[in-house]
């Protein structure tokens, strides 16, 4: 159930990127806020809207998207879910408020009880089967369908068969996140073969598409695989050079083939473009520990430990210093 009711944090932020039809200059002045992240400007515009006039969709819809918005300070889901339910209400036949409803949902059911996850699912459910129904051609909610589906029990509509189904319709409309997809779930039934072919799929029809490759990457790494995931890693460094965290994820490799000496020439590389990178400095510490060098490696992991931002490196660092004691 909890793996279900995530399936909104995978999809929300494909909304911002969206085309809807706006109902006012006012709705486009509030639009234009939030693509500036002036998020609390943005209320302001909406709710003024609405106070005008409460049976404006589009405005409620609007609001509900900058309440579930992950950078706005204020961000409140309960509200959002009020606010996407009036939206749905007074207009029934939009997809796109069918779908931003569906997940706003399916984030308030991450928080809730049992008992309330169990009344809230088939909602959510519903949601993402009528966008589709509205919008075929509408990928995130197809997503979201797919992935209740594919994880909710069958007393509570999950269907393994249809799930599948909706994963082919995803690849024939968007062939990189269908067949991520399908990857993740033969993965998750394992099924590595299945999913491997997935993958190789991808790198042969998306060769330039360093997301393929990283996953790719961390497909092997999961695998054991860590001589493959080099390979992977080393054409995401090529298509992206310019990123921390492709130089990062190739080093994490290097370590898992014991070649520490060339790990930390990545790993520096990726402190180059930001200093300030936990998992490249946490890394850095384990390829010094493993070439014996203890007192540098307790320097990157102290400086991992100060990092209060990132709680799983900061346990980890925590552990790798009493090794290193």
């Amino acid at each position: 159930m909890q793996k279900l009711l995530r399936i909104a944090g995978l999809i929300v932020a494909i909304v911002m990127l969206m085309q809807t039809n706006l109902s006012a200059q006012t709705i486009d002045e509030g639009v234009a806020l939030v693509q500036q992240k002036r998020y609390a400007e943005a209320k302001a515009v909406f709710e003024q809207i609405l106070d005008k006039n409460k049976n404006d969709a589009e405005a409620h819809y609007r609001l509900g998207w900058v309440l579930l918005n992950r950078g706005f300070k204020d961000r409140n889901v309960d509200e959002a879910v009020d606010q996407l339910e009036k939206a749905v209400d007074i207009n029934s036949n939009n997809a796109d408020y069918q779908f931003l409803y569906g997940s706003a949902l399916g984030q308030k059911a991450q928080n809730s009880g049992m008992i309330k996850q169990a009344f809230l699912a088939p909602k959510i459910k519903n949601a993402f089967k009528r966008a589709v129904e509205l919008n075929p051609k509408l990928v995130p909610a197809r997503i979201g369908l797919a992935q209740y589906y594919l994880v909710a029990p069958s007393i509570m509509g999950g269907d393994e068969d249809q799930g599948w189904r909706e994963l082919d319709e995803i690849v024939k409309q968007d062939e990189l996140q269908g067949r991520f997809l399908k990857a993740h779930f033969y993965e998750r039934d394992k099924k590595p073969a299945e999913a491997e072919k997935e993958w190789k799929t991808l790198t042969s029809s998306k060769p330039k598409e360093w997301r393929v490759w990283k996953e790719y990457g961390y497909f092997h790494m999961r695998a054991k695989r860590p001589a493959e995931a080099v390979i992977c890693f080393q054409k995401y460094v090529e298509l992206r050079p310019d990123t921390t965290d492709s130089y990062e994820s190739l080093a994490e490799a290097l370590l898992e083939n014991a070649k520490p000496d060339q790990a930390i020439v990545h790993l520096r590389k990726s402190l180059e473009i930001d200093k300030n990178f936990t998992a490249a400095t946490y890394y850095l510490g384990e390829a010094y520990q493993a070439k014996g060098q203890k007192k540098e490696a307790k320097e990157m992991y102290q400086f991992v430990l100060n990092d209060k931002s990132n709680d799983s490196f900061r346990k980890m660092a925590e552990k790798k210093l009493k090794e290193v004691e």
